[in-house]
């Protein structure tokens, strides 16, 4: 089962002993290896004892949890361990995870210097090593013709690019491929997905 960042942000995480953890906040995610390692969460309002923490007055404290810890996600996040033991899954934020709001809005070009678009959304399968396989990337004006889509009224069409086909990362994301290459990709796609 394939999710957006959109389908999981908000979410409620529930411990396996069925408490309420709080609320995924974002992700942080491994741009080397293209997969979600943790869940930003902001925890529930007194739970910073329990966890060995300093309540704030006014800010609820945001934690990083394993991906590994996460039994299942659909309509809830349900991790594999009680609320007693969620300080053991929780990750220190080092710096070397990059969050999905870093991504949104990076500008991504092409391999012969085409400009695409930007990053609009991310594509995961929320199981195993929680994969990204694609990147959802809002189509610039003139990629918009050069793939020959159509362009909506008020929204600018979205192309799947896959993670594999990204050369670098830096100020911007650097395809290894043309954008005669991407629109053979969606094309072929496209003509997988009707038979």
């Amino acid at each position: 089962m394939m999710l957006g960042l959109e389908e999981i942000i908000g979410l409620e995480v529930v411990s396996s002993d069925a408490r309420v953890v709080g609320t995924v906040d974002g992700v942080g995610i491994d741009v080397e290896r293209w997969r979600i390692d943790a869940l930003r969460v902001g925890l529930r309002r007194g739970l910073e004892e329990t966890l060995g923490m300093r309540r704030h007055m006014f800010a609820v404290e945001k934690v990083l949890l394993s991906t590994e810890s996460i039994e299942s996600v659909s309509d809830t996040v349900i991790l594999r361990r009680p609320v007693s033991a969620v300080g053991e899954v929780m990750q220190e934020d080092d710096g070397s995870l990059t969050s999905a709001g870093g991504l949104m809005g990076m500008r991504v070009i092409c391999r012969n210097a085409r400009s695409l678009g930007t990053v609009d959304n991310i594509s995961f399968e929320p199981e195993g090593e929680w994969p990204i396989q694609f990147l959802q990337v809002k189509l610039d004006r003139e990629a918009v013709a050069s793939l020959n889509m159509q362009q909506g009224f008020l929204n600018a069409p979205l192309a799947p690019v896959r993670t594999s086909d990204i050369r670098a990362m830096g100020d911007m994301i650097m395809l290894g491929i043309t954008i005669e290459e991407l629109r053979q990709e969606m094309v072929s796609a496209s003509a997988t997905s009707r038979t």
